[in-house]
């Protein structure tokens, strides 16, 4: 499946109650579709392991794709660097400084 036929189906599974209940669990992000979580296993289940979707995924900046690109990524070709990078950037903005 492409990138683009994911973000279409993660667009489809998308509501604004899911946004708004996101900011009850502090989710913040700029970008978001919407969609459950379960919704999101769901369809790591049908997509299994696919590394090259999940770097196109996470490039997208969609909230719900870098979910699902942590889900159907290959952990064993993820360098380290590139994880210290996604922990600080998870959401694209670099993380805040707890007071």
């Amino acid at each position: 499946m492409s990138v683009n036929e994911v973000l279409g189906l993660l667009r489809q599974q998308g509501t604004r109650r899911t946004i708004d209940e996101m900011a009850r669990y502090g989710v913040e992000a700029e970008r978001a579709f919407g969609v459950p979580m379960g919704a999101l296993l769901e369809l790591k289940k049908r997509l299994g392991t696919d590394h090259a979707l999940s770097l196109a995924l996470w490039k997208s900046g969609w909230y719900e794709a870098r979910l699902l690109a942590a889900l159907v990524g290959d952990p064993q070709r993820v360098s380290t660097d590139r994880r210290l990078r996604g922990k600080r950037r998870a959401n694209g903005r670099p993380r805040r400084a707890s007071s």
